[in-house]
């Protein structure tokens, strides 16, 4: 009998220190919880500031490449400030076409059409038209700041260009784009933007953007090569940025929606 007794005391003790226990144990795994968020989103951060534009005057160029080996070619021209970027648009047989103007760090979306003398509000599934119907939407030259755009959460690690990678699942705040989950693949050597796999809304993968080639500037990293590809039509556009000039000067009433269609 004795021995029965003693065998519940223990068994009660052990239940009573497992359930004093307990809270501590969940506020513990709560803290780890929020621990790893904010440092997914503190990934996603440095991301951001690696993928800014300059302030200044940049060139570069697009090259669509189809699956036959055809290609086509355009070429832009792109003021930028830290919350407003202005680029141009321009093809060999029509010279400059459109003009693209990003307020508020890319969030609002203007487009002039500079032949139909037409301004055009890009809002909602608009953002998402393609630009001179490359694999580039208007809302991918946006650079608006993901963080601000989408939730992150870290899935694991990857070897991407054999580099150690962490892998982020980002789900969009607000509904209703084209893009219904990113995967992004960072570096964790300096958080370059590796990979950015792009899910419709069915969560099925469509297009894959990589960052091909960085420079470094003053004490920042500038990707100057993204490539984008199109899985379902097997295109691939490429854009390369091959002209900075951060002393440009011009007057800031070109960020005005309203100016666009002044000729200049």
């Amino acid at each position: 009998m004795d021995a029965r007794i003693r065998h519940r005391r223990r068994i009660a003790a052990l239940l009573l220190a497992t359930f004093l226990l307990a809270p501590g144990d969940r506020q513990a795994a709560s803290q780890e919880k929020r621990e790893v968020e904010l440092t997914a989103q503190e990934i996603v951060a440095r991301v951001d500031r690696i993928m800014n534009y300059p302030v200044g005057l940049i060139k570069g160029r697009m090259l669509h490449v189809s699956p036959d080996g055809k290609s086509s070619a355009i070429d832009f021209v792109a003021n930028t400030t830290d919350t407003d970027f202005l680029f141009t648009f321009s093809t060999r047989d029509r010279g400059d076409s459109i003009r693209v103007l990003y307020n508020f760090s890319g969030e609002d979306i203007w487009v002039y059409s500079i032949h139909a003398m037409r301004l055009f509000h890009k809002v909602g599934v608009d953002k998402y038209d393609p630009i001179y119907g490359t694999n580039f939407t208007f809302v991918d030259f946006s650079n608006a700041d993901l963080q601000s755009n989408f939730t992150a959460q870290i899935t694991g690690d990857a070897i991407v260009k054999n580099m150690e990678s962490y892998r982020l699942r980002l789900t969009p705040i607000y509904k209703g784009g084209q893009y219904g989950q990113l995967n992004l693949y960072v570096s964790k050597s300096d958080f370059v933007p590796l990979r950015i796999d792009y899910h419709d809304n069915d969560k099925v993968i469509f297009k894959t953007l990589s960052v091909v080639q960085t420079i470094s500037k003053g004490n920042r990293i500038i990707p100057t090569r993204y490539d984008m590809l199109d899985i379902k039509k097997g295109t691939v556009t490429i854009v390369t940025f091959f002209g900075f000039d951060e002393k440009a000067s011009y007057d800031k009433s070109i960020f005005r929606h309203q100016t666009l269609g002044d000729r200049r």
